[in-house]
């Protein structure tokens, strides 16, 4: 078997400093779906960046808002590549506006999809007029799963996915540095006459929280997994797909019903994709990880008592990478002329010297959730779960703006692609800032429920 549930030992957890104390019926879930599926003829995004010429599978916002007590949380899907600030901020304001749901409960969660708009890092003509129309469309999806609101019973569940995903890059013999699997000088052996392995691990955990009605019905669930959605074969076929993502929330549907709401939140996937990309066979590939979510969910263990609901959210100055010092041997090396990267380059030196940054991080009972708005390499993931109180922790990358990749100490010694000014632009120890706050928030959160206790 591909997939293995864990066994996990699921306990409630007790109320929250400065909130009502829940009790063991007072949680509520809901949950709402809007179609944000572009028109064709919009940009898709890419370096080739085509011309959409339809849609294969829709791409959703799907909500989810969960409450207990006088806490309440919004998470959002959105099947898109990234979510700028600006969107972001205009989605929450507006969501504001029509529920009582507060800035710093509101994460949205692009799945990272490769078949989804472009999304430039400014406002432009490029998809102008359709990223206008996003942030009225994601506050829709927050309104509804809002007024949808329920008493719920919460289950988790975790399956562990060992195919369909790989380290993306590997260490050449030729000078000790990091390619990428999908560069064509990979395939060289006069340039790369050995490989010496991936230069790092994945991270298998398929996570899944299931919300059900008191009659045992799915409303929806929570899914994160850890990998790129770039499966579906984007290159021969100009269309748009929510990619894996979509294929989880189809698999869901079809074996708890219609009704049932998948919001997906990617992991710490920068260095973490499928073996193979733009696949034409990808809706097989993805069913891996649609029947990894069905088996999440079917072996779901049930949190007793009380289901506390927490979340803060901090905006933390950052250093930018140090652009100005990138030598152009770290572009040449990966078989690209550097002037082919010297926009992307300006661009990470036009940026302030210091950053604002959103982290957040949120709980639904034992399950806990930390924030990072970059593409945070899988290792920083592991470390955040590894240092958590919580008994289940998820990292949600790109949650909330967009500052690209996030690599580790040795990604950057290795260089390659994702360590290049403009695809990177927080440095080091801004990375480290960062994971270091999740790491704090997430302890703050579970302190709450100590010194409750302790009274």
């Amino acid at each position: 078997m591909p997939h293995r549930i864990s066994c996990l030992l699921l306990a409630g957890l007790v109320s929250l400093t400065g909130a009502a104390e829940p009790k063991s019926d007072d949680f509520k879930a809901g949950f709402a779906q809007v179609d944000i599926t572009p028109p064709a003829g919009a940009i898709i995004t890419g370096p080739s960046a085509p011309v959409s010429t339809g849609t294969d599978v829709p791409l959703m916002a799907r909500a989810m808002v969960v409450q207990s007590g006088d806490r309440k949380l919004a998470i959002v899907g959105v099947d898109l590549v990234k979510v700028r600030r600006d969107v972001a901020d205009q989605a929450i304001a507006l969501a504001m506006q029509r529920t009582d749901l507060t800035p710093d409960a509101v994460l949205l969660c692009p799945s990272h999809n490769h078949s989804s708009p472009l999304i430039p890092m400014q406002g432009g003509k490029v998809n102008g007029e359709y990223i206008d129309t996003l942030p009225g469309r994601i506050s829709d999806a927050i309104v509804r799963a809002n007024q949808a609101l329920q008493p719920a019973r919460v289950s988790i569940g975790r399956s562990l996915v060992y195919e369909g995903h790989i380290n993306r890059r590997v260490i050449s013999k030729a000078d000790g540095l990091a390619l990428n699997t999908w560069l064509k000088k990979l395939n060289d052996l006069e340039q790369v006459p050995q490989v010496l392995g991936s230069e790092s691990v994945t991270d298998p955990e398929l996570w899944l929280v299931r919300f059900d009605a008191p009659d045992g019905k799915m409303l929806g669930s929570l899914v994160n997994f850890t990998c790129h959605p770039c499966l579906h074969d984007r290159i021969q076929i100009h269309t748009w797909s929510a990619d894996f993502p979509g294929v989880i929330a189809e698999h869901i549907e079809q074996a708890f019903g219609p009704e049932a709401v998948t919001v997906f939140m990617q992991g710490a996937s920068g260095n973490i994709q499928p073996p193979v990309c733009w696949a034409p066979d990808w809706k097989r590939r993805a069913a891996v990880f649609g029947t990894a979510a069905v088996e999440a969910a079917q072996g779901a263990l049930p949190v007793a008592g009380p289901v506390a609901v927490d979340y803060a959210r901090r905006e933390v100055e950052v250093p930018r990478c140090d652009a100005e010092s990138q030598r152009p041997e770290a572009i040449s090396r990966l078989g690209w002329r550097p002037e082919s990267f010297e926009g992307a380059k300006r661009t990470a030196e036009s940026m302030p010297r210091m950053l604002q940054v959103p982290v957040s991080a949120a709980r639904i009972g034992p399950f806990a959730i930390a924030t990072n708005a970059g593409e945070l390499f899988v290792e920083w993931g592991i470390s955040i779960k590894k240092q958590s109180p919580f008994p289940h922790t998820v990292l949600s990358e790109l949650t909330n703006d967009w500052v690209g990749y996030e690599p580790t100490a040795l990604a950057f010694q290795h260089e390659g692609y994702e360590t290049l000014a403009g695809a990177n632009f927080v440095s080091l120890e801004g990375i480290q800032t960062l994971v270091d706050t999740a790491v704090e928030m997430l302890n703050e959160l579970w302190s709450k429920e100590n010194q409750t206790t302790n009274k």
